[in-house]
């Protein structure tokens, strides 16, 4: 289940036309995903290296020139909930906001993190989907309380891939129970794309294959861009996908 790491400054290939690449700031490498979404939203990955405190991240937004007043978090447990900004933090693992000047944010390590923002830019969600998420359909309950009459976009951002995701098959048989149309019958090495799973979701709450975004790229083999857990264990830092509005 290896693949080859991506190199450092390598740019980043996106299913479908999108195409989007590193950039690099005063602590690291990270994406700006803000074309992807309406006007008035911005949205980011940081990769290694950042402070990804609410703290950190208001001052990672002030430096790119964003209005951002508060950062909502969530204290992350592997479940599908789905909470309001207003109610955080709290244990959870998605949010959702309305609120002009502030953003929400997960964090991830290996996890699938998902940006979400309705058509007129008026609300915007975070989800961070692991096993249990995915198979909990949290990207599509966060999806069904920020989209609405399918207008909206979705990013599928850095997660292991199925290159580096082996399960054992009590886990891939429950993944291929619930998700028939996209999880295929096992193979002799049974390994889950929990992105694409993720994606797949994101269309059955509406939205449609050109507002979901996914990205490509396996964190487990992307040495010294991304953080993984399966690869570096309790060493592993974390990276931060926010998305916000404008204030």
């Amino acid at each position: 289940w290896a693949c080859r790491p991506a190199a450092a400054d390598t740019p980043w290939h996106w299913r479908g036309a999108v195409r989007s690449e590193v950039r690099r700031g005063s602590r690291g490498p990270y994406l700006d995903l803000s074309s992807l979404f309406p006007r008035g939203v911005y949205a980011f990955v940081t990769l290694e290296g950042w402070d990804t405190s609410p703290e950190g991240l208001l001052l990672f937004l002030h430096e790119r020139e964003k209005v951002c007043r508060k950062v909502h978090r969530v204290e992350q447990v592997h479940s599908g909930l789905v909470v309001d900004a207003a109610e955080a933090p709290c244990e959870a693992d998605a949010l959702v906001c309305a609120e002009p000047g502030e953003a929400v944010r997960v964090v991830t390590a290996d996890c699938v993190p998902v940006l979400l923002a309705s058509g007129d830019g008026t609300r915007v969600g975070a989800a961070h989907a692991g096993w249990k998420g995915t198979l909990a359909r949290i990207a599509q309950t966060a999806a069904g309380r920020v989209i609405r009459d399918g207008n909206g976009a979705a990013y599928v951002g850095p997660a292991v891939g199925s290159c580096c995701y082996g399960v054992d098959a009590d886990r891939y048989g429950a993944f291929r129970s619930a998700f028939p149309d996209v999880v295929p019958e096992a193979g002799e090495r049974p390994a889950l794309d929990l992105s694409a799973i993720n994606a797949f979701q994101l269309r059955a709450a509406g939205l449609p294959p050109d507002s979901v975004h996914v990205e490509e790229v396996c964190t487990a083999c992307s040495v010294g861009l991304c953080c993984s857990y399966r690869r570096d264990g309790h060493r592993a830092g974390r990276m931060a996908a926010l998305v916000g509005r404008d204030g």
